[in-house]
C-alpha cells in the first residue's frame, strides 16, 4: 500500500471516532466524534515537538472561552465558548488538557474532550505522549487513545513507560479501568507487540466500541510478526475466528494474512464470510470495512475475492 493512500485511511478511521469504554466519571470519547477533514496528508505528516504559542490577547480570549464551556448555563454560552475554542485551534490545546484533568463534572468534562479531539490530530501524537503518565486518570486515557489513533513510531518510548505504570497498578487500589488496555493501544500504533494480547482480548469482547481505536492502532503492526501471532486464534471457536479476521484488517501483511485468510471465504458462516471479506479489504487495498452486508451480498462479494485472489 501507497504510504498516501496508508495514511488517509488511517485519518478516516481516526477522525470517525474511537469509542471509550464506559468508564464512571471518565470521558467518554464516543461524545468526542468530529467530522473527517477536508484534506488528508499525502505523506508522513508532520509531528509537532511543542504545542503552538499564543499571544497574550488569544490567551485571555481562550481562557474566557473555555471558562464559557465548562459552565454552559444556557445553549448560547456552550455554543459561543465551542467556536471560540475552536477558532482558536492546537493553540488552545494546553489549556483543554489542564480543564480535563481538573473538571469534576462529567458532562463538562465531555464537552473539553470534544473540543479537544476537534483541534489535533497527526501532528500532536508526541505532545499526547507526554500526558502519558500526567496525575490526571483523566488526562493519561485521553492521551493514550487520541495517540494511538495516528500511529507513530517515535511515541514507543512513553508508550512502553505508560504500559509498564498500568501494569504495575493492575490489581491494586490505585489501578484505572481501561487504562492497560489504552496503553497497548499506544503502544501498538507505535509498533510493539508487548500488549497485543489484550487488542485480542478486547476485539473478542467489545468489538463494538472498541472496534474503530483497533483497527486504527493496529496498522501501527501490519507485518508478518502480528499476522503469525493471530494464526492460532484463527483456527479456534467461531468468536475467535471472527476476532482474529477483523484484526488481520488492520495488522495483517499480504504476503502472510492472505493465504491464512482465504479459506474463510467459504465460510457457511455468514459473520466468519463477512470478517474475511473485510479482513482482506483492509489487509488488500486498504479499504474500511463493510459494516452491513446481508447473506446475498457476502456470497456475491466473497466470490469476487476468489477469483481475484
Amino acid at each position: 500500500m501507497k504510504k498516501s493512500t496508508q495514511f488517509a485511511l488511517l485519518l478516516l478511521i481516526a477522525v470517525l471516532g474511537m469509542p471509550t469504554a464506559a468508564l464512571p466519571g471518565l470521558v467518554p470519547v464516543e461524545d468526542a466524534r468530529q467530522d473527517p477533514p477536508e484534506e488528508t496528508p499525502e505523506e508522513e505528516p508532520q509531528r509537532l515537538a511543542a504545542w503552538p504559542e499564543s499571544d497574550k490577547e488569544l490567551e485571555r480570549q481562550i481562557t474566557k472561552d473555555l471558562a464559557r464551556l465548562r459552565k454552559a448555563s444556557t445553549e448560547g454560552m456552550e455554543e459561543g465558548g465551542r467556536e471560540g475554542l475552536l477558532a482558536a485551534g492546537d493553540a488552545a490545546g494546553p489549556a483543554l488538557l489542564k480543564a480535563l484533568g481538573k473538571e469534576r463534572d462529567d458532562a463538562a468534562r465531555a464537552r473539553v474532550a470534544e473540543v479537544l479531539t476537534a483541534v489535533t490530530g497527526w501532528p500532536h501524537t508526541r505532545l499526547f505522549a507526554a500526558e502519558f503518565e500526567d496525575r490526571s486518570e483523566h488526562v493519561r486515557l485521553f492521551a493514550l487513545e487520541r495517540a494511538a489513533a495516528f500511529p507513530d513510531p517515535e511515541i514507543r518510548e512513553a508508550a512502553e513507560a505508560a504500559h509498564a505504570a498500568a501494569k504495575k497498578r493492575a490489581g491494586t487500589k490505585r489501578e484505572v479501568a481501561d487504562e492497560l488496555y489504552l496503553a497497548s493501544l499506544a503502544l501498538a500504533s507505535a509498533g510493539s507487540l508487548e500488549g497485543f494480547d489484550a487488542l485480542v482480548e478486547r476485539a473478542l469482547s467489545d468489538w463494538g466500541d472498541s472496534g474503530r481505536a483497533l483497527r486504527a492502532a493496529t496498522e501501527g503492526l501490519r507485518g508478518p510478526e502480528a499476522t503469525t501471532l493471530l494464526a492460532e486464534p484463527l483456527e479456534g471457536d467461531r468468536k475467535h475466528k471472527v476476532a482474529a479476521l477483523r484484526l488481520l484488517a488492520g495488522c495483517g501483511d499480504a504476503e502472510t494474512a492472505v493465504p491464512l485468510v482465504r479459506p474463510y471465504l467459504d465460510s457457511t458462516d455468514n459473520s466468519i464470510r463477512v470478517a474475511a471479506i473485510n479482513a482482506l479489504r483492509g489487509i488488500v487495498d486498504g479499504d474500511l470495512p463493510l459494516e452491513r452486508m446481508s447473506v446475498f451480498e457476502a456470497v456475491e462479494l466473497a466470490g469476487k475475492w476468489k477469483e481475484r485472489l
